[in-house]
């Protein structure tokens, strides 16, 4: 099934393609559970590759072409902005194609188990698209309040559709000539009183899309 994330994006490319983004906006966005929880939840069991370790990170340098997810953001600098005191690794999810976009997904998976995600970081460029502020204005959909904007590209909240209120956060930016965007599910809630970290990773992020 489709992350809610994902849905956000076609829902996106679909209204683009038939020229009316701007109405596309204010559209309901359809929000199946998603599949992100806080270690104390439930287990996601992985069929995807074994996870990689921290050491072998190799930070994304904005690419000619995206191919996947976990080189944009490190362990560390995961664990630093959503304050995971545990353990993590990575592991990289087989890219997911759909509506001309394919998503590349790398998730974040406490060691003491190998299958309970922390959270997970989707990338994927959106064909076509040149307006930020519309791309935006529909990710939003997907929070439970009105979002916190660190800048003109980026912003985040509580996921609404997650009964456990996980942190969402949103980075876009025209890169290499087409929009490409960043979205990170992570528990617990965003903590709204100490943005500087969200904005830490917003910039980070900014760099290497």
């Amino acid at each position: 099934m489709l992350l809610p994330r994902r849905l956000i994006a076609v829902a996106f490319v679909v209204a683009a393609a038939a020229g009316c983004s701007a109405t596309a906006a204010k559209e309901p966005v359809a929000t199946p559970s998603p599949v992100s929880v806080p270690a104390t939840t439930k287990a996601t069991t992985k069929t995807s590759a074994p996870p990689s370790t921290a050491s072998t990170f190799v930070p994304a340098a904005s690419p000619a072409k995206l191919s996947a997810a976990c080189p944009f953001m490190d362990i560390d600098e995961y664990k630093r902005a959503f304050l995971v005191s545990q353990e993590l690794v990575t592991s990289e999810e087989a890219p997911d194609k759909s509506n001309g976009i394919t998503w590349y997904t790398c998730d974040y998976i406490f060691t003491s188990s190998h299958q309970t995600k922390s959270g997970d970081l989707l990338v994927f460029a959106s064909p076509g698209e040149t307006s930020v502020k519309a791309s935006l204005k529909i990710s939003a959909e997907s929070c439970a309040e009105k979002p916190k904007y660190l800048s003109d590209n980026a912003f985040y909240c509580t996921e609404k559709a997650d009964q456990y209120k996980n942190t969402f956060l949103v980075v876009t930016r025209i890169s290499h000539g087409q929009m490409r965007t960043a979205m990170v599910t992570a528990g617990p809630p965003p903590d709204f009183a100490h943005p500087e970290a969200y904005a830490t990773i917003v910039k980070t992020l900014l760099d290497r899309l």
